[in-house]
């Protein structure tokens, strides 16, 4: 079983700092990453490969006028998707136990998206009239960042006449050696934090297109296998990771989509989104385009949704809640800022592009995730806030006691005394009620140097450390 065409897209996710914004561009124009817009269509054309040609035109028509000013905006803003492409075309191999696997390494996009989340994606196309079996291998290993349990070990990649152990050595060495300069710095949390906490499982999220012979059935174990990333085991045989064909049964029917089923399918799990199709020649190049432009962008929208989630939970997660009052404002502005501009319960124009969305809310949690976090982040404010006015009552009644006391005993029994020269002989003098007035003027002063000393060291502590965070981020 031949796969006559196999293209990939695999997305690495990394969190960048908003402040080095402008000299992040400036590195990507040093090595040839160029801002994409979208009316060039001789640069577009040298980043797909040959005989992909995507229309814009559709591209621009699938999405609501409110997505498509965020994804194809010419302008470069913090508050755009700013997409920056190179074109590479550089030939590779990956050497696994059983097989050599050709690759051209087509392209490279670094994605700036908002609240400092970026998204590479690195375009692949595999040898023609491929294995089926040996594709769903190269996607199975290559996702892997860096190999650590047995089944992602065993495949080493060759590149420029470059050896390769893994493929974040290939990312950090030869596509992208500046990327990790420009990464959030999570030490101060905790110095165990991995620089993406929020990246699950260490592996790239992959979308495909495998274009199959025209007799090939499309049944539920090879949608499954797609689906699953499962290519050959231990012993080079096709591999499918469950023996339960009613489980395999209920995993399809949940996660594909059969609009243009029985010649085309839609895999949508966790693992990526894959297209199988038997069409013939014509039709799977217009299919191929709307991979390369429809299906991108509407898998890099849903990509960022549970980014941008996930990384508001680790930031929550890991507050000190009795300190980071501000902190958890700036989170509730951003999750505030994040529902009004990006986040839509739909996407697309389209029939298809609507019911497709729901595939990656339902694999992603979108919806329980957004629900979860906003919950959790107001619940936090609302302890705080009342915290915070439990320590003003309590403030309120100590002046409150003290202004009563004052007010009983007549602080005017010594505070003309405070305008001249202030004897010791006369302060022995004192009566008792002099006595009980003299230190209720002392107390009164120094508890208003207390408070106005406590209040502009917490606001000057407040300023410094939002500017310290606003550097890092």
């Amino acid at each position: 079983m031949n796969s006559l065409k196999s293209h990939y897209v695999f997305y690495y996710p990394f969190n960048y700092r908003q402040y080095c914004f402008e000299k992040f561009q400036q590195i990507l124009k040093q090595h040839q990453f160029y801002h994409v817009k979208i009316d060039e269509h001789d640069f577009h054309h040298t980043l797909y490969g040959p005989d992909v040609e995507v229309s814009h035109e559709l591209l621009k028509q699938f999405f609501y006028p409110f997505i498509e000013e965020k994804f194809l905006n010419d302008e470069i803003s913090k508050l755009h998707f700013n997409r920056y492409s190179k074109s590479i075309n550089g030939q590779g191999k990956m050497v696994t136990q059983f097989e050599v696997i050709p690759f051209t390494l087509l392209s490279a996009d670094i994605n700036l998206c908002p609240f400092g989340i970026g998204i590479v994606a690195l375009r692949i196309q595999l040898a023609d009239e491929l294995d089926v079996d040996s594709a769903l291998s190269f996607a199975h290993f290559f996702r892997v960042l860096e190999p650590k349990i047995d089944e992602e070990l065993g495949a080493e990649i060759l590149y420029e006449d470059f050896v390769f152990v893994n493929t974040e050595q290939l990312l950090f060495q030869k596509i992208t050696p500046f990327l990790g300069k420009f990464f959030v710095d999570y030490s101060s949390i905790h110095k165990n934090i991995s620089k993406i906490p929020f990246f699950e499982d260490e592996r790239m999220y992959v979308s495909a297109f495998l274009h199959l012979e025209e007799d090939v059935e499309l049944d539920n174990e090879l949608l499954y296998r797609a689906g699953q990333l499962n290519g050959r085991d231990r012993y080079g045989n096709p591999y499918i990771s469950s023996t339960n064909e009613h489980y395999i049964a209920e995993a399809v029917e949940a996660c594909s989509y059969r609009r243009w089923a029985p010649d085309y399918y839609m895999m949508t799990t966790l693992q990526g989104h894959i297209h199988l199709t038997t069409v013939d020649g014509e039709s799977m190049k217009r299919y191929l385009n709307s991979f390369h432009s429809i299906s991108y962008y509407t898998v890099l929208i849903h990509y960022f949704y549970k980014l941008m989630l996930l990384k508001l939970v680790f930031e929550h997660s890991e507050l000190k809640f009795s300190k980071d009052k501000d902190v958890i404002e700036e989170l509730i502005e951003q999750i505030t800022k994040f529902s009004s501009r990006y986040y839509f319960s739909e996407v697309s124009v389209r029939t298809e592009g609507k019911e497709i969305s729901q595939y990656f809310r339902k694999v992603f949690r979108i919806k329980e995730l957004y629900s979860e976090t906003k919950e959790t982040l107001e619940e936090l404010y609302r302890i705080q806030e009342d915290r915070s006015t439990d320590r003003l009552n309590q403030l309120a009644f100590i002046l409150t006691i003290f202004s009563m006391i004052s007010g009983i005993y007549g602080m005017n029994l010594v505070i003309e005394m405070l305008g001249e020269p202030i004897r010791l002989s006369d302060i022995f003098k004192f009566t008792l009620f002099e006595w009980i007035a003299f230190i209720l003027t002392l107390v009164g002063l120094l508890i208003m140097a207390v408070l106005v000393t406590n209040q502009m060291y917490s606001f000057t502590s407040s300023f410094f450390e939002k500017m310290r965070r606003k550097r890092l981020r």
